[in-house]
């Protein structure tokens, strides 16, 4: 799916960090925030990107909630931990540069509105986080649908997903869509919210 200005450049996404300030915090999703988003342009369905960018290992110490990062931040249940880099200890802090996996990219989610009288809305930042590359497709489904889910409560409904051609991400479509694909433990068709398009007939 290709839509314009869903995923921004890093320019824009440094001027979106900036403008958010202290409520961004790496591995946190910003849904409250998103609620006031959704409130002050009253739109109701959105598409959710995610993607990642390169960047530097570099060791950085956020003080207002004494974290580091740097380090890919676990996933439980396929969602990143946020916090979990957290220590008064330095010895703990040697330990996980000695140990821990530095993060190579930065995971970026962000809300595309759908407006049919403004298709080319500013997209909303819901989170980032360090990430490595051990993660498993059913890492990506279950957060999917954890987006969705929480969203929904919010009146955003995410009507799609948009990412790149990651075996592991396009796996996830097919399990979400059933496309010569099906995962036993969540039937995903047969939810009472699915969503449903009616096909003009010829």
């Amino acid at each position: 799916m290709n839509l314009p200005g869903a995923l921004p450049s890093l320019s824009t996404l440094n001027d979106s960090l900036k403008k958010a300030g202290e409520c961004i915090e790496e591995a946190e999703f910003r849904f409250d925030a998103l609620h006031e988003h959704q409130k002050s342009l009253d739109y109701q369905t959105a598409v959710c990107s995610e993607d990642c960018i390169g960047v530097t290992k570099k060791i950085k110490y956020n003080a207002s909630t004494n974290t580091f990062s740097v380090f890919s931040v676990p996933l439980k249940h396929g969602l990143p931990v946020a916090r979990h880099f957290q220590t008064n200890s330095f010895n703990q802090l040697r330990n996980w540069i000695e140990m821990e996996d530095k993060s190579s990219y930065l995971n970026i989610y962000m809300v595309q509105p759908l407006f049919a009288s403004n298709p080319y809305s500013s997209p909303f930042l819901l989170a980032a986080y360090g990430l490595s590359d051990k993660f498993e497709a059913v890492d990506v489904l279950h957060r999917w649908l954890w987006i969705f889910e929480k969203s929904r409560e919010l009146n955003v409904r995410v009507v799609a997903y948009s990412t790149d051609c990651d075996s592991r991400y396009l796996l996830s479509m097919r399990l979400a869509t059933t496309f010569f694909a099906k995962y036993n433990n969540i039937a995903i068709c047969n939810r009472v919210d699915v969503l449903e398009i009616d096909l003009p007939q010829e």
